[in-house]
Formats: C-alpha cells, sequence, structure tokens
C-alpha cells in the first residue's frame, strides 16, 4: 500500500502558505499600479484642459477688435503658457493650420478634428505617438473662428510607470522568495513533527506500547500527541485487564476440571460397587448414587457453558465426507428418541452422494445440536423435516419443527451464548451450530416461518 511521503506535505503546505502570502500582495501591488497610472492620467488631463482654457481665453483677447485668428496666431504662439512641455496648434474653423509650436503630427488630433465647424475625413486626421491631445473652439460675437489644440508627450509617465512597473516585479519576486523560504522552512517543520507522531503510531500499532509521543510544536500538535500517548495509555492498561482476564479464565477451567474429575471418579467407584454387589438392593443403592452424580456432572457442565468461557473454536483437520451418508446416519440415531418423543423425523436427500471437505467431528456436532433443540422444541405428534438441497456452489440444510417457534424477540439473540429457550438448556447450542458453519466457510440463519422454527445451514462444496 502506498503511503504520501512527508516531503509531499511539505510541498502542499509551501505552495498554500506563498499562496495565501504572496498573491494578496501582488493583487495590491497591481491595484496600487492601476491607480497610479489613472491618477497621472488625470493629472495629465486637468493639466492640459487648464492650459488650452488659457490659450483660448488669450486668443479671444487678442482677435476682441477684429476677430482675425489667423493674423493672431504668431502672437500666441510667440507666449508660452504653463510649464513649456506641450505644443500648441491654432486651426480655422474648417480644419486649415494657422500655425503650431512644437514637435507634432502634420494632421489634427481626433480631439481638434471633433471640434471643427465642418467635418473632415478620418483619413486627414492623426496623432503622434506618446502624447495626450486636447482642443477647444475660439469664438469671436458667438462665432466659431478657429480651434486651438494643446498636447503634451506622456513619456515621463510611460518612464514612471515602467520604473513603477519594475518596482512592483521586483517586490513580488522578492516577497516570493521570501515567503517561499520562509513557509518550506516552516512547513518541513510541521512535516517532521507529524511524520514522528506518525511513527509513534506505527511502532503502537505493531505493539510497542511503550513508545510515547513527543509533545512539543504547535498547540494542535501537542493536543495530538497528547491524543497518541491518552490512546497508547488506555491500550496498555486493556491489554492488562485481558491479560488478567485470561489468566482467570485458565484457573477457572483448572477448578472446573477439578470439579468435573471429582464426580467422574465417584462414578467409577459406583461402577465397581455394583460389579462386587452381592444382591440387588445393593446394585440399586449405587445406580441411584450414580445418578444423583450424574445429574451433578450435569449441572456443573451447564454452569461451565453459562459462564460464557467457551475458548475459540478451532477446526480438526478436514476430510472428504458423503454429507447425505451422514445425515441419514444421524437420523438413524435419533429415530428411537423421537418415537419415545411421540415425533416424527424425516430427512430429504438427493439420491446421489453430496461430497464435502469438513471437519467431520465438528459438523456432527453441530447437525446434532440442531436436532437436538428441534427435539426438545417439538411437542408429541409433531414433525421434524431436514432437507438437503444443492445449488451451483454450495449445498443447503434446511431443519423444520413443527414446535411453538422462536418468538419474534429472541430472533436476533438466539445467536448469542447464554440466551436459552423456554425449554432451558445451556443455550449455547446455536451459537456453537453458526461458529462451526462459518469456520467451515458457510452460515446458519433463520428463516421466517408461520409454524415452528426454521433453521437453514449452507456449506461451500
Amino acid at each position: 500500500m502506498h503511503r504520501p511521503k512527508i516531503v509531499t506535505l511539505a510541498v502542499r503546505l509551501t505552495i498554500t502558505m506563498v499562496a495565501v502570502s504572496v498573491v494578496p500582495l501582488a493583487l495590491i501591488a497591481i491595484i496600487i499600479l492601476m491607480g497610479v497610472r489613472i491618477s497621472e492620467a488625470d493629472r495629465r488631463s486637468v493639466e492640459l484642459n487648464n492650459q488650452l482654457e488659457l490659450y483660448i481665453a488669450f486668443a479671444e483677447q487678442l482677435i476682441a477688435s477684429d476677430g482675425d485668428l489667423q493674423s493672431a496666431t504668431n502672437i500666441l504662439l510667440s507666449r508660452p503658457i504653463g510649464n513649456g512641455d506641450g505644443a500648441i496648434r491654432v486651426f480655422g474653423s474648417a480644419g486649415q493650420i494657422f500655425g503650431a509650436n512644437g514637435s507634432n503630427s502634420a494632421f489634427p488630433s481626433r480631439a481638434a478634428a471633433s471640434q471643427f465647424v465642418t467635418s473632415i475625413p478620418t483619413v486627414f486626421v492623426g496623432e503622434a505617438r506618446g502624447r495626450r491631445y486636447v482642443a477647444g473652439q475660439v469664438r469671436w460675437q458667438q462665432k466659431v473662428v478657429g480651434v486651438v489644440e494643446v498636447s503634451q508627450s506622456v513619456t515621463d509617465e510611460d518612464r514612471l510607470l515602467r520604473v513603477l512597473g519594475r518596482f512592483v516585479f521586483i517586490s513580488i519576486a522578492l516577497a516570493f522568495a521570501a515567503a517561499f523560504l520562509g513557509s518550506s522552512l516552516v512547513a518541513r517543520w510541521l512535516a517532521r513533527l507529524i511524520g514522528q507522531l506518525r511513527t509513534t503510531a506505527e511502532q503502537v500499532a505493531n505493539g510497542d506500547l511503550t513508545e510515547r509521543a513527543l509533545e512539543r510544536g504547535p498547540s494542535e500538535i501537542i493536543q495530538l500527541a497528547r491524543s497518541i500517548n491518552t490512546m497508547t495509555d488506555q491500550l496498555a492498561e486493556r491489554l492488562s485487564r485481558i491479560e488478567h482476564q485470561s489468566e482467570a479464565q485458565r484457573r477457572f477451567y483448572r477448578d472446573v476440571s477439578h470439579e468435573l474429575r471429582t464426580p467422574m471418579m465417584a462414578l467409577g467407584g459406583y461402577l465397581e460397587n455394583i460389579e462386587d454387589a452381592e444382591n440387588a438392593d445393593e446394585q440399586a443403592q449405587s445406580i441411584q448414587a450414580m445418578q444423583a452424580e450424574i445429574a451433578r456432572l450435569a449441572r456443573l457442565a451447564d454452569e461451565l457453558l453459562r459462564t460464557d468461557a467457551q475458548p475459540s473454536l478451532t477446526l480438526g483437520p478436514k476430510q472428504s465426507l458423503d454429507l447425505g451418508e451422514m445425515i441419514y446416519e444421524l437420523v438413524q440415531n435419533l429415530s428411537g428418541r423421537a418415537q419415545r418423543s411421540g415425533v416424527e423425523l424425516l430427512a430429504q436427500v438427493p439420491p446421489r452422494p453430496i461430497i464435502i471437505d469438513a471437519d467431520r467431528d465438528r459438523l456432527k456436532q453441530a447437525l446434532l445440536n440442531l436436532f437436538d433443540n428441534a427435539l426438545r422444541a417439538t411437542p408429541p405428534g409433531g414433525q421434524i423435516i431436514m432437507r438437503v438441497s444443492l445449488t451451483a456452489d454450495q449445498v443447503v440444510i434446511d431443519v423444520q419443527d413443527t414446535g411453538e417457534g422462536i418468538p419474534a424477540a429472541m430472533r436476533e439473540a438466539i445467536w448469542e451464548r447464554g440466551v436459552r429457550g423456554a425449554e432451558g438448556g445451556s443455550g449455547l447450542g446455536l451459537a456453537i451450530v453458526r461458529a462451526i458453519l462459518r469456520a467451515h466457510g458457510g452460515d446458519a440463519v433463520l428463516i421466517p416461518s408461520e409454524q415452528g422454527a426454521h433453521i437453514q445451514l449452507s456449506l461451500p462444496i
């Protein structure tokens, strides 16, 4: 199974922290640069419009007497207004040029063309690159007699913006480098702490409960390390409890073995007494004592099963066997008991052999337990039917009786240890049945039935 490397986490953390720190900075720098550009353009526009208004006012003063703008052009151009870095051109109302001051295009600008009384073709409109233009009409007695155009170079403005752009780019690059370096160091530090926690968790998972996580780093990492240490302590405590319980279980088995050995030895003694008895009264007395010991032995065995101390079920060597033959053998052995109980015992098995690989003793134990439950639950005059059917990959055994059935409240609990039916008993019969079937790769389930209980067993072929 592929596991993510620590460096992958470090790289991801680095990228995230760089993006969070540098991207907003870059956006702010771009916004500031755009703001400077807009502000500079607005400043230049206001300055040009102020110069234009002054030139128009000066021109209207010069032509106040006769309205001849062309003769006043030289005077107008000889007196620059403003900071002196602008260019002025004077046009007639129809677009003819009267004079110009400073380098400029041979054609009127779009700003000047829009002020002419008569429109001119756009092919005769032109503007020099790197300049900004404004224009206004000169009036004499409410009549347009000409147009003044003022332009100014924006080279300095563009140069300033380029310098600012380079400064912003260099600043962002330096910020990116600093953020990358700092984020990389922090990310690798965090990844190293997380890697140490992962190593501790793996060692604990492998059974080393003495390993403890180092509680250092950010508060979240410290809390995680404390949680791992708490989990390890609790796991060690629970394992210790399990070990104590296992030891208590072993002591219990030893005590039970002693308790069971005592009545068995007594039974052996009573059998010897029967052999040595000289009359029927002595034999009857020994038989009565044996019956009492057998009853005590049964009670001891029942108590043992009720403690739920049964060890894990294990299978013996598997062997090929004919399931149909085993079922017929069981039915034959139990037929006498069924007749005495007034119960009809039937088996429906396919005629051909049903060969499976199984632990014969365990499988026989499961079937006997199932038959025993059915016989105890079926009243006189009832019937127990065992049907065997085959599918493509398994054999199915249905055991159905005509008893009172299993109450709805107990249908899930019957597979648990310690649950007993109305007839009493140890309560482990069906739990053992299911355990044996599952150990063979099959299962045991309860099928809903209108009358009696219907248990279905399945085994792989």
